[in-house]
């Protein structure tokens, strides 16, 4: 008997609306719909948009995968796990994986992959991409990431961040995505004033969800409780286009020539 097709279905930050057509059709037609919740949580993110879209008919389970700071606690777990999808693959069923924000990107679906390849002789596999939450957060607040030649860094940073990696870190990119800061959100918020003290920060928790909150205040982002959901945007203002043509509020190179910014051919005047 054939195996059935296991599909990793990206279904953006939490909000049904920005779930895209072909991951509504990829689980409108699944035989079983997998979504991750953690022991902690009461409900799956994605279980949750799952319930919103019309038309299932699949079964829909969900899985209990472990936050323990143990690794080989939580691969055990993603194992576990992973042998309960092999189950229904095995019986000839199609399933999708449903994950947050997107399968291919800081997800749990490619350690489930992992173990899938070693259970099944010949997985057959498909993986739908989604809505990554930095993205959201920056339509949600109106923040550019970046333009033109700026540089771009998404990093995750559930521990507090060592200072010298963070200076690095902040040496080689304009704007930067610090995601899960749940427990080192304040630790970054102090160490960019100690470094980047003009950077400009945006702060975002449960994006897409009823419980959204974003701030550019420092001082109301220090004052939240702990958030797992959670990442921080920093704009570090060195990139190399100025906020504003002419603006002295710019990044330090926007008085330069417009043919000689940061390497960057731009000339503000061209109405072309």
């Amino acid at each position: 008997m054939r195996y059935g097709k296991f599909y990793g279905v990206g279904v953006g930050p939490g909000d049904p609306g920005l779930v895209t057509l072909k991951a509504v059709k990829c689980l409108q037609n699944a035989d079983v719909i997998f979504s991750a919740v953690s022991r902690q949580g009461a409900r799956s993110v994605s279980g949750n948009v799952v319930d919103s879209i019309p038309d299932i008919e699949a079964e829909c389970h969900e899985l209990v995968f472990s936050m323990s700071k143990d690794w080989n606690e939580r691969l055990a777990c993603v194992k576990e796990n992973a042998r309960l999808i092999a189950d229904e693959l095995e019986r000839g069923k199609n399933c999708a994986f449903t994950t947050i924000g997107d399968p291919m990107t800081y997800s749990t679906c490619g350690y489930l992959v992992k173990f899938l390849e070693l259970m099944l002789d010949d997985l057959r596999a498909e993986f739908i991409p989604g809505v990554n939450s930095w993205s959201a957060l920056a339509a949600a607040s109106g923040r550019v990431l970046v333009e033109d030649c700026e540089r771009f860094t998404v990093q995750p940073n559930y521990i507090d961040p060592d200072p010298e990696t963070f200076k690095k870190a902040l040496a080689d990119g304009d704007t930067l995505v610090f995601l899960k800061t749940y427990r080192s959100r304040n630790k970054i918020l102090d160490l960019l004033a100690e470094e980047v003290p003009d950077a400009k920060v945006t702060y975002g928790a449960n994006i897409g969800l009823p419980e959204q909150f974003i701030s550019k205040d420092p001082d109301k982002i220090r004052d939240r409780k702990d958030e797992y959901l959670s990442m921080l945007i920093v704009n570090t203002g060195k990139g190399c286009l100025p906020e504003k043509p002419g603006s002295e509020q710019g990044p330090a190179n926007a008085g330069a020539s417009p043919t000689e910014v940061s390497g960057c051919q731009v000339d503000f005047n061209d109405k072309r």
